[in-house]
């Protein structure tokens, strides 16, 4: 029985040395880090963390050509996290485990992670956009929009917000350059028909009589359906100096697009010629409120300005 035990105890003893053995020879890792630029990244910091105890933590510096070395790592069964961090950017890790009497090999290109982070800020951004124009900010959903559009991620999302949000403000023609822009790379786009009748609308506003009348018939087509008619009676009859039936079809087109802009300045060239001065002052604060950045927005304002005056002189004499 002692015999046995001995040799029992012989084997623990061997058995431990082993363990002890392996962990000594368990070595670590080596690899080289290519930057965001292409070139050996220098002096970047590679950090190793224990997945069996997360609180031994190794760092190290790549070299002048961009390789590093971690010897002498513990052995952990569930490997460890290794990843790269520069001043311009953070790898995604990865997760290995160390080898018996050798480095093992683990290479980083961070043009990688910059690709798939570029993704997510276009992403990001195009998302941000879609929320700003909700929020009826128009110039900085066009910004972020442009940003998406660089980045050239989620480019679809981010050139149809672009187009809306032009056309929101008032720039006539950068809103036709982008939704045409649009329509050809995306034909079958769920916007399609909208696209076609703000293209129209855009196009007679423009004063392209021939462009307008395409772009209507191929809205219609679709089976879009016509909303600006009263508008566009409204313009015929203030052409023809019947102001007040013109403006009671700009009042009607109001109620059909509400978020027309256009309507409010339209009546308001109504309400002057008929003398209501007060009525005309507050159409035209609603219409510059609803497109404050549009091209005539300087021309308005002084017109408010004058007929303020003008008003303030006539009540001073009564």
């Amino acid at each position: 029985m002692k015999t046995k035990l001995r040799v029992l105890l012989v084997v623990a003893i061997v058995a431990m040395c082993a363990v002890t053995s392996m962990a000594q020879l368990t070595k670590g890792f080596r690899g080289k880090v290519i930057g965001t630029d292409g070139k050996p990244a220098v002096g970047a910091t590679v950090t190793f963390v224990n997945l069996d105890e997360t609180s031994q933590t190794w760092h190290v510096k790549t070299d002048k050509n961009g390789y590093y070395a971690q010897a002498g790592l513990p052995y952990a069964d569930k490997g460890y996290d290794i990843r790269v961090k520069t001043d311009k950017i953070s790898s995604k890790p990865k997760v290995e485990k160390s080898l018996l009497m050798k480095l093992t090999v683990i290479n980083f290109d961070l043009r990688e992670d910059a690709a798939e982070l570029k993704k997510k800020i276009a992403a990001s951004a195009a998302a941000e956009a879609k929320k700003l124009f909700g929020m009826e900010d128009y110039e900085g959903a066009l910004t972020k929009a442009n940003e998406a559009i660089v980045a050239k991620d989620n480019v679809q999302a981010a050139l149809f917000i672009k187009a809306a949000s032009l056309e929101k403000l008032g720039n006539v023609d950068g809103a036709i350059e982008a939704f045409e822009s649009y329509n050809s790379k995306y034909p079958d786009n769920p916007n399609s028909v909208n696209i076609l009748g703000s293209l129209a609308k855009l196009y007679e506003q423009k004063g392209d009589k021939s462009k307008a009348s395409f772009y209507e018939k191929a809205f219609k087509a679709k089976g879009g359906e016509v909303i600006g008619e009263t508008y566009n009676q409204g313009v015929k009859a203030f052409e023809s100096g019947d102001y007040k039936t013109a403006a009671g079809l700009f009042r009607k087109a109001m109620k059909e697009t509400p978020n027309d802009p256009d309507c409010h300045r339209s009546l308001a060239r109504c309400l002057v010629q008929l003398g209501d001065y007060q009525g005309t002052i507050s159409e035209l604060e609603t219409y510059l409120k609803m497109k404050p950045n549009a091209d005539d927005a300087a021309t308005w304002k002084q017109a408010i300005a004058g007929l303020k005056a003008m008003i303030a002189a006539q009540n001073k004499k009564k």
